[in-house]
């Protein structure tokens, strides 16, 4: 994740982005997996269109790293929830998250 071309090491929603990222490393929910209040959302510029796609719920994020005084911000992030995804029971959510990550 790239942070927008304002934002900076300094900017209320970094410092906002990394505490709560970094401080649930150690707090596990269901199934030993890290709780998190972040969350990914994601939706797809189509160029046929010219318009995006409606926005698809990923799940929860904890932080692993970024490369401090970037410009953008570079954010590498954990996906907890990307095992559930990927073999979830509903088809429809299988191939969604698979035409995301293909």
């Amino acid at each position: 994740w790239f942070g927008g071309s304002r934002m900076h090491d300094e900017s209320p929603v970094i410092h906002k982005l990394l505490k709560m990222g970094q401080q649930h490393d150690d707090v596990k929910v269901g199934k030993d997996k890290p709780h998190s209040d972040i969350i990914l959302w994601c939706r797809r510029y189509q160029t046929d269109t010219k318009k995006n796609t409606p926005y698809v719920c990923f799940g929860r994020l904890t932080y692993h790293s970024h490369v401090p005084q970037s410009h953008p911000l570079k954010f590498i992030w954990n996906l907890v929830d990307h095992d559930g995804l990927k073999n979830h029971s509903d088809k429809a959510v299988r191939d969604r998250f698979a035409a995301f990550t293909m």
